[in-house]
C-alpha cells in the first residue's frame, strides 16, 4: 500500500516478469525430472520416486510462495513469518504432504509411497537451490517488475 499505483499502460506480464515465471518453470521440471531419474536409478520403486518428484514440486512452490510476496526484495527483509495467512496455508499443506507421503490410504488412492529421509535432503537442496536461483536473480534485476 505504500507504493504508487501501477500505470495502467503497463502490461501485467513484463518482460521480466516472464523471464521469472521461466526461470522457475524451468527449475521446476528440470529439478523434478532429475529427482525421479535419480530415485528410479538407485533403485526406488515407481511410486516412489513419483513422491519425491511431487514432494520437490510442492517444496519448490512452498518456497517460492515466500519469494512472491515482493518481486524486487529478499524473503528476509519482507519478514519470513510476517505474514500468519502464508505461514498458515504452508503449515496446512505440510500436513496434507506429509499425509500423502505416509498415510497407507493416501499412498493407495494417489499411487505413491512413503520415502526415505534421503530423498528429503535431495528435495529440500534442490528447493534450496531453486530458491537461491529466485534471489539471485531479484538482486541482480534490481528494478521493480
Amino acid at each position: 500500500m505504500r507504493r504508487p499505483p501501477r500505470d495502467p499502460a503497463r502490461p501485467l506480464l513484463t518482460g521480466a516478469l516472464v523471464t521469472r515465471i521461466l526461470l522457475v518453470s524451468a527449475l521446476l521440471v528440470a529439478g523434478s525430472w532429475w529427482l525421479f531419474e535419480w530415485e528410479r536409478r538407485m533403485g526406488a520403486s515407481l511410486a516412489e520416486a513419483r513422491t519425491a518428484a511431487v514432494n520437490l514440486f510442492v517444496a519448490v512452490e512452498l518456497l517460492y510462495l515466500f519469494s512472491c510476496r515482493s518481486l524486487t526484495r529478499s524473503v528476509w527483509r519482507i519478514g519470513l513469518l510476517s505474514n500468519r495467512w502464508v505461514v498458515g496455508g504452508v503449515l496446512a499443506q505440510a500436513v496434507g504432504q506429509l499425509a500423502l507421503t505416509y498415510v497407507p490410504a493416501m499412498n493407495h488412492l494417489f499411487h505413491t509411497a512413503p520415502i526415505t529421509g534421503q530423498a528429503w535432503l535431495r528435495i529440500l537442496g534442490i528447493a534450496a537451490l531453486t530458491a537461491l536461483a529466485v534471489a539471485l536473480d531479484k538482486h541482480l534485476r534490481h528494478r521493480p517488475l
